[in-house]
């Protein structure tokens, strides 16, 4: 039987997609089980808080064994110390591992996107996203909802309606989570993200919180981070940066945040190069942007990129052995159609302004 939700607890938002999702589990019960959880690779803060809300749910009302699981690694230092403090059981995935288990979820993505190793013929017991819907994507239950800014704030949603008790380690998880996708409520986020935040808030533990948001760097953080700054051009309210061979792909997308700070930008573009692939990240302050629609298209359509409105990330196969000239190629193609998409008639008209031989004098405010 599903617990009841809490006395006095208010739900607010629209309670269908949770209500699917726990009444789903309770069917099914011990039969989902064992159940395997995929992340998108290189998971976010976004995607573990996500698969560990739903390894709870199902460990509580199916009283099964749940194991997370994600390609690639967790690169990002905050992400690392979100998944090593606050105990996130996620697993790099085994060879073979998707094979052994009957039953499996995937969280934050979708079968036919080519950010996880999910076989795309495939159909999951359980898919939940807040992505576009793929239009080969089929799950025995499908919930994906783009309006809501994270898919965290879904599985939030479902846990507070299913009264299930929430350690606070997973408390802060669902706070960092809605909150590192939607910068702290103030892209993309609706009255539901808000909601859902606040209301784990209560539960979640401030100094880890802390210490995930503000972790200790290594240098090799500040030489990305300096030659993101060297190199940024900038044209028509547009500053973008190609960083050439990175450590972790997630570089991409915090270079791309971070250059959308600049206070005269209104849309930001990074690439990066690893293992073979051409790693691109848009942004914008546009919140009618379709970010997500634009990259997709700058990458030829299918499943290497989408997004948001105000946010996307994508790659493209370049190749590991792929000699010097082509990757300098591919990375100009992106930007040049970038750049044409945005009005700039002329897209190799690009100044370097924060360049070491720039001789203008830093304005003083």
């Amino acid at each position: 039987m599903m617990t009841p939700a809490a006395p006095g607890t208010k739900y607010i938002g629209r309670a269908r997609h949770a209500r699917a999702l726990l009444r789903h589990l309770v069917k099914k019960g011990k039969r989902l089980g064992p159940l395997l959880i995929v992340t998108h690779d290189h998971p976010d803060p976004d995607a573990m808080a996500s698969a560990w809300s739903l390894a709870h749910l199902a460990q509580n009302l199916c009283r099964i064994r749940t194991r997370i699981v994600y390609g690639g690694m967790i690169g990002r230092r905050e992400n690392r110390i979100m998944a090593e403090s606050l105990g996130v059981p996620a697993h790099p995935l085994r060879k073979g591992e998707l094979a052994e288990y009957e039953h499996a979820a995937l969280v934050d993505t979708q079968a036919p996107f080519r950010n996880n190793r999910f076989p795309p013929r495939r159909h999951p017991d359980i898919l939940i996203d807040h992505h576009q819907r793929h239009p080969d994507t089929a799950a025995d239950l499908a919930i994906i909802d783009e309006s809501v800014g994270a898919t965290t704030t879904l599985l939030g949603e479902a846990l507070l309606l299913s009264g299930v008790r929430v350690p606070p380690a997973l408390a802060t998880a669902i706070v960092y989570g809605i909150g590192s996708e939607t910068q702290n409520l103030g892209r993309e986020a609706g009255r539901r993200d808000a909601d859902v935040y606040r209301a784990f808030m209560s539960k979640a533990n401030m100094r880890d919180l802390w210490r995930i948001a503000n972790p200790r760097r290594p240098a090799s953080f500040f030489q990305t981070l300096a030659r993101s700054i060297r190199e940024a051009f900038v044209v028509r309210g547009i500053i973008g940066v190609n960083l050439g061979p990175i450590a972790i792909p997630d570089q991409v997308a915090q270079t791309a945040d971070f250059l959308l700070t600049h206070e005269r930008m209104q849309w930001s573009i990074a690439t990066g190069r690893f293992n073979g692939r051409l790693h691109v990240s848009l942004r914008t302050h546009d919140t009618e942007g379709a970010a997500g629609r634009l990259l997709k298209k700058l990458l030829g359509g299918g499943n290497r990129g989408g997004g948001h409105r105000m946010i996307a990330g994508g790659s493209q196969d370049v190749g590991a052995d792929a000699p010097e000239s082509t990757w300098r190629e591919a990375e100009e193609a992106i930007v040049s159609a970038f750049l044409r998409s945005r009005g700039v008639q002329d897209p190799t008209q690009r100044e370097y302004p924060f360049r070491s031989e720039s001789r203008e004098e830093p304005e003083i405010s």
